[in-house]
């Protein structure tokens, strides 16, 4: 059976570089974590210059607009992930995987995993129906409505569309897996699926594919999650999907109370993520909508990185409440937020300082003796005049740390089943649409950064603050 406390936790003589791991909370499904966004931060650079150099600023605002639409996923998804693995993990406690990779353990528990699996594969079948109907057309018709270019977009649409809705119908196994403790090995192939997605998209670049690089993303992801379904886990699958008699997880009573309030929060978090690329594509053009996109894209990495912390730790979080272990879970919570908030702070200042640098350069006449160099500063300054300037970067940079709050404190109060954040999350996340939106059709980036800041500051983080602390109290 599974130990209530994570392993890694556990005291042992090891060498100081494991001791050094342990004192920042880092497991394996941490470090496979953190290896993928490391990747991603390593390679992101030359995905970059690869954009920057065969890309026009058309398609470059056209590749970040993909990405932003295929977000929209959130409005037909609608926070079942994160129920799965809650509730998957409150069962876990009670099962294991044998020798051979079938689950074993108390036959009650076991039902009532069956049955929710049963349940949410039902749910992401119809998700993914719906995801082409909806949000397929809707972003068909969004650019066709743009001004007429030399973009081809069409064919890579529809096949994006296609990939991503297929996606969606395996994401539910991927939450199953998590819930069950699985997540050293899950992003173990998170990790892979990284590194073989960003050499596929780079050489799709190189090769001149265009949007079609997009797809081959998509596909690559898809690949990996049906391998790990149907190769590495089929016998756990194979155990979960057998009908067997037993209780059952009741979804009125289980799922949707906190599911519709996580759904809310899900659809408003759009206007708090994804939203402001086509917000720019719409008002200020594709050229701005590609050097948002890029600049978002490297931050919002870098705030994935940060919560990896969290996420990979979701499942001990639910067994550490399922049996009333308040105290670590509380110690084991302290450690994670400082640590992933220090990640935070430091790549956000490096980020800046990159920017600034690039800035510095833009203008920069080498003397004739240096003319050797010349390719490299233009590609450079090229770089510089493809992501936004050195104050709208601050301000997104700035804006990361509202959403690095709340997602902690979700991350601590949820496994207790309780879900208080549904109004604060609601507004928060619509008041920075509308802002967002308000300023920055007019004021383009820095409005929009102006926007997040405000609502982030003022609203946010004294908000989620305030509910962690009279949630603690309660609990005392």
């Amino acid at each position: 059976m599974t130990e209530p406390r994570d392993p890694q936790l556990q005291p042992s003589r090891r060498s100081w570089p494991r001791r050094l791991l342990n004192r920042m909370e880092v497991n394996r499904a941490v470090f496979y974590a953190l290896m993928n966004r490391c990747w991603q931060f390593l390679t992101g650079p030359i995905t970059m210059l690869l954009i920057v150099a065969l890309f026009s600023s058309e398609l470059q605002g056209y590749y970040y607009t993909f990405g932003a639409l295929i977000a929209l996923q959130a409005f037909v998804e609608m926070g079942m992930q994160v129920v799965t693995v809650y509730l998957t993990s409150h069962e876990w406690h009670k099962l294991e995987l044998d020798a051979r990779g079938y689950l074993i353990g108390e036959v009650s528990a076991l039902s009532r995993l069956r049955s929710l699996a049963a349940l949410v594969l039902k749910w992401y079948a119809i998700a993914g129906t719906l995801f082409v109907v909806a949000i397929g057309f809707a972003g068909y018709y969004f650019f066709l409505s743009q001004p007429e270019t030399d973009v081809i977009w069409r064919a890579p649409w529809i096949c994006i569309v296609g990939l991503t809705a297929l996606n969606l119908m395996a994401a539910p196994c991927i939450s199953l897996l998590d819930g069950c403790n699985q997540m050293s090995v899950t992003n173990r192939y998170r990790a892979m699926q990284g590194v073989m997605g960003t050499l596929v998209v780079c050489g799709a670049i190189f090769s001149g594919a265009g949007l079609w690089a997009c797809v081959a993303g998509s596909a690559v992801r898809l690949f990996w999650e049906l391998w790990l379904i149907a190769v590495r886990y089929r016998r756990f699958f194979a155990t979960l999907l057998k009908p067997q008699p037993g209780p059952q997880v009741n979804w009125s009573e289980e799922v949707w109370p906190l599911q519709w309030k996580l759904a809310v929060q899900a659809m408003a978090a759009y206007f708090t993520s994804a939203f402001v690329i086509p917000l720019m594509f719409e008002y200020q053009g594709a050229e701005i909508a590609g050097q948002l996109g890029l600049t978002w894209t490297a931050l919002m990495t870098l705030q994935m990185a940060a919560n990896s912390w969290m996420l990979a730790r979701a499942p001990l979080f639910g067994t550490l409440v399922s049996q009333n272990e308040i105290t670590e879970l509380n110690r084991v919570f302290r450690r994670l937020f400082q640590v992933s908030s220090v990640v935070l702070l430091t790549g956000g200042a490096l980020f800046c300082l990159v920017v600034w640098l690039l800035q510095l350069i833009k203008g920069v006449e080498l003397p004739v003796a240096w003319n050797s160099f010349e390719p490299a500063l233009s590609l450079i300054q090229k770089v510089q005049a493809r992501i936004l300037p050195l104050y709208p970067t601050v301000l997104l940079t700035l804006a990361l740390f509202p959403i690095h709050i709340a997602q902690c404190v979700m991350a601590y109060i949820r496994p207790f089943k309780q879900e208080p954040f549904l109004v604060l999350n609601t507004i928060y996340q619509l008041l920075t649409g509308l802002l967002v939106w308000y300023f920055g059709k007019t004021y383009g980036p820095v409005g929009a950064g102006w926007g997040f800041l405000i609502v982030g500051y003022l609203l946010s983080i004294p908000g989620f603050l305030l509910i962690l602390k009279r949630f603690v109290a309660r609990m005392n």
